[in-house]
């Protein structure tokens, strides 16, 4: 599947060629490329690490990573009994094109975000991150938008959202503070995105199983985990 990403300006055409998007593969969280498969444990046994589990592999590499596409600054001022009393950010891209910041680093009234248990500015108002370029993706298609939580980062978190992607091409992301003062360089994983094609909606159905069903389970369960050593600890 081909999938576009289209400058909003020509002024912004560096941040593609600087910071583009990747395949998730291509970013593997740091702790999880040096996990081994395997770990030996106290009695001597192999025990499963983070590495073997099929579901933390598949979101690891599957879909494709949105980097930060210029260097974000934020900074709080605290008054003497530590309360914090001011905040300011600072954006590469618009110091570099002369943009007004808040066409690249907005936000979302109080009021629009009403009840969200969110980490926000001084001022309760929820900070969005705009796109400098558009996605194109064939007709039909979704993407979903979520935060890249197994690199456990610590300074913002995304909020998650789907879109239909062949109709929306222009995206900001919504994101909750983490910290109070920090520092996100370029190429910095961002936004984690998963493109799948719209379906025919849903139709759940509880069934019994049969005793095919039950031996094809259990044999699917002891051939996953007859290889090594699963123990639960308290």
């Amino acid at each position: 599947m081909d999938i576009k990403f289209i400058a909003k300006n020509k002024k912004y055409e560096p941040v593609l060629k600087l910071t583009p998007p990747v395949s998730s593969n291509q970013v593997l969280p740091e702790w999880y490329k040096k996990l081994t498969r395997t770990e030996i444990l106290d009695n001597g046994l192999k025990g499963k690490t983070a590495k073997k589990c099929p579901a933390i592999q598949d979101i690891l590499s599957s879909g494709f990573i949105i980097p930060m596409f210029t260097k974000l600054e934020f900074v709080s001022t605290k008054n003497e009994d530590g309360i914090i009393t001011q905040q300011n950010w600072h954006l590469g891209i618009a110091a570099a094109t002369g943009d007004d910041i808040s066409s690249h680093l907005d936000y979302h009234h109080p009021y629009q975000t009403k009840g969200m248990d969110l980490n926000r500015t001084v001022d309760n108002t929820v900070l969005k991150l705009s796109l400098p370029y558009r996605i194109v993706v064939p007709e039909g298609y979704n993407i979903k938008y979520s935060d890249p939580f197994y690199h456990f980062r610590k300074d913002i978190r995304c909020l998650p959202g789907i879109v239909e992607a062949d109709k929306w091409g222009y995206v900001a992301f919504p994101f909750e503070i983490l910290s109070d003062n920090f520092i996100i360089e370029p190429g910095t994983p961002l936004i984690h995105c998963l493109v799948y094609k719209r379906d025919e909606p849903l139709n759940l159905i509880m069934q019994e199983g049969t005793q095919k069903d039950y031996d094809e389970i259990y044999n699917d369960f002891f051939e996953l985990f007859s290889s090594d050593v699963n123990y639960r600890t308290k």
